[in-house]
């Protein structure tokens, strides 16, 4: 069970992710969660950091697509549009399925795909159970949902382990506040 938990990498935020490293390791494909990864919970707007980013891997000719659990679809099309990106809503991670569909939109294989979100138990477990690489993120902010926080105190341990593990304690990712969909050069 240790090894469908554990990702292939940690970082802090998505922006800190090497895409040359990616690239090296054959990924082609980025199946990205939303809340707390490229966007603080509930909320839609895009820090410059992340579009720059996103805007790297789409240069770079990788396929990006956003996979949420977000039942309600409307913000979650609204920042996979602002991104230029196919989307995936009421995935159900960790459920095979949620990625099954991720894999299709982006047209890749699970070997050269890969997954990254902010939970333990969705992102890293779904993916790896498909056999995609991952990248476990520090969440981009406190805020979250009530269920999640409970999660959280599972995931606790386990990241801190992880963390020792690679030599680095838990740091917040700073970065420019977010703006609003419609104000970057989109």
């Amino acid at each position: 069970m240790r090894r469908l938990l554990r990702p292939t990498r940690m970082a802090r935020c998505i922006w800190e992710i090497d895409l040359g490293w990616l690239w090296e390791q054959g990924v082609r494909g980025l199946a990205l969660d939303l809340d707390n990864t490229l966007v603080e919970w509930n909320r839609e707007e895009l820090r410059p950091e992340v579009r720059a980013w996103v805007a790297e891997a789409q240069r770079r000719g990788m396929r990006l697509c956003l996979v949420s659990n977000a039942f309600r679809g409307r913000r979650v099309r609204a920042v996979a549009e602002a991104l230029h990106m196919p989307v995936v809503v009421q995935a159900m991670k960790p459920f095979p399925r949620a990625f099954r569909r991720a894999l299709a939109a982006l047209g890749t294989e699970a070997g050269s795909t890969c997954a990254i979100g902010d939970q333990v138990f969705t992102d890293m477990l779904g993916a790896n159970w498909m056999g995609l690489v991952t990248v476990l993120l520090t969440p981009l902010a406190p805020r979250e949902s009530p269920h999640t926080r409970l999660i959280r105190l599972l995931e606790a341990p386990l990241r801190r382990r992880w963390q020792r593990g690679q030599g680095r304690g838990h740091t917040e990712c700073r970065g420019t506040p977010a703006s609003p969909l419609g104000s970057s050069e989109d």
